[in-house]
């Protein structure tokens, strides 16, 4: 399903299928990308390994944005030799044995949470080089005749929020908002559930050794 075809849904839910529409196209395609965007706040977002990278510059430099669409860096690795690179709280340096005190030399660390969609490489990089972002992130924008980034099944729910957003609109005939409270209660229901299942679905597989008899 399609964000077209899952508008012609929305409209046959809410009796809105003969022009003038009471919710014009343009809007519920607005309300469709934002359903999709915020399924991913409210669960934990896409999986993606292969999206994003850093090129670390042997210049000195130490900040580094992280692309917006990002919403929780998992890991990070040097493609090169297939190493981690540690990410490190803020808070967790002391206890790592770090400090900004100008030491210079190849990455050794991301240090993140000291600014809003920024890293900071420890220590000072005096080597140029690559790091892959493995993250969880938010969707790429949609509109007519787009396909959805989030599995199939999560697709028809996107339009509780669409419906909470639609009944919102300040308009004598499209403002309802006890419909409006409903759908938003069912959208924080559905996804709660969603993200115990995703929660469920990404958790390491455990192996057991069994002992010889």
């Amino acid at each position: 399903m399609n964000t077209t075809e899952l508008l012609a849904v929305f409209r046959a839910e809410v009796f809105d299928t003969v022009a003038p529409y009471l919710w014009s196209d343009p809007l519920i395609y607005t309300y469709i990308d934002d359903a999709q965007k915020q399924f991913c706040r409210d669960t934990y977002g896409i999986e993606d390994a292969r999206s994003f990278k850093l090129s670390i510059k042997a210049d000195g430099t130490v900040w580094y944005a992280i692309d917006p669409l990002i919403l929780k860096l998992r890991d990070a690795i040097d493609p090169a030799t297939g190493s981690d690179v540690p990410m490190i709280a803020i808070e967790k340096m002391r206890e790592n044995g770090m400090k900004f005190d100008g030491t210079v030399g190849p990455l050794r660390a991301l240090v993140t949470g000291m600014e809003k969609g920024m890293v900071r490489a420890y220590p000072v990089p005096n080597v140029a080089s690559t790091v892959e972002l493995r993250t969880f992130r938010l969707p790429n924008d949609v509109a007519a005749g787009d396909d959805f980034e989030i599995d199939p099944q999560h697709i028809l729910p996107l339009l509780y929020w669409v419906k909470f957003k639609a009944y919102g609109v300040q308009d004598a005939d499209a403002y309802d908002p006890k419909k409006g409270a409903e759908n938003e209660a069912k959208w924080a229901a559905y996804c709660a559930k969603a993200k115990v299942e995703q929660s469920r679905a990404r958790r390491p597989v455990s192996t057991v050794s069994y002992g010889g008899i």
